[in-house]
């Protein structure tokens, strides 16, 4: 089994048969699932696949500590998992030379709308189109830069400090599994 950040397998498939294969081959090794786990029901659901925990991305990217620009979080709070999309452009125009099947999840925008799919004309403006991207990620401009965030953001209802999240998810998760 080939597994990579990125790839074409989903959460709910992949965490058991991966939970499967430790089991056999290193049942000392600790599985983390990610991908769409912003809850308590996700956190149960990863647990009950076989995971021994969780990677909470997007929602703890939501929250009052991260480093994020505000009309990042304001973009991603009017968003839902529909508006999200998987794309290497960001990646080309800033330079970044990740093989062409590892794609990140952003939010879609005029960037993305722009380049999506014209892959080699924007390897040729790369250094300009970059230079646009990064601007518009320190300015906060959320159409010349990228909101990354994944499938999960439409969960997300409000920006909360981390602590308050983590117990909150840890909470509705106990409560879940303690009803089995």
């Amino acid at each position: 089994m080939r597994l990579r950040h990125g790839d074409a397998r989903g959460t709910f498939a992949l965490v058991p048969e991966v939970a499967d294969l430790l089991a056999k081959s290193a049942p000392e090794t600790l599985l983390c699932a990610a991908g769409g786990v912003a809850d308590g029901r996700g956190l149960a659901a990863a647990l009950m696949l076989g995971a021994d925990g969780a990677l909470v991305g997007t929602r703890l990217w939501a929250t009052n500590e991260a480093n994020v620009p505000a009309p990042f979080h304001a973009a991603a709070l009017a968003a839902d998992g529909d508006a999200t999309i998987r794309t290497s452009a960001m990646d080309i125009a800033r330079q970044l030379p990740w093989p062409s099947r590892f794609t990140a999840r952003v939010l879609r925008n005029r960037f993305t709308d722009t380049w999506e799919g014209r892959d080699a004309e924007l390897q040729r403006v790369a250094a300009s189109v970059g230079r646009d991207w990064v601007e518009g990620l320190a300015s906060g401009d959320t159409e010349r830069a990228n909101t990354i965030v994944g499938e999960a953001v439409g969960l997300i209802a409000a920006i909360e400090p981390a602590a308050v999240v983590i117990e909150r998810i840890a909470g509705e998760a106990a409560q879940l599994l303690g009803s089995y």
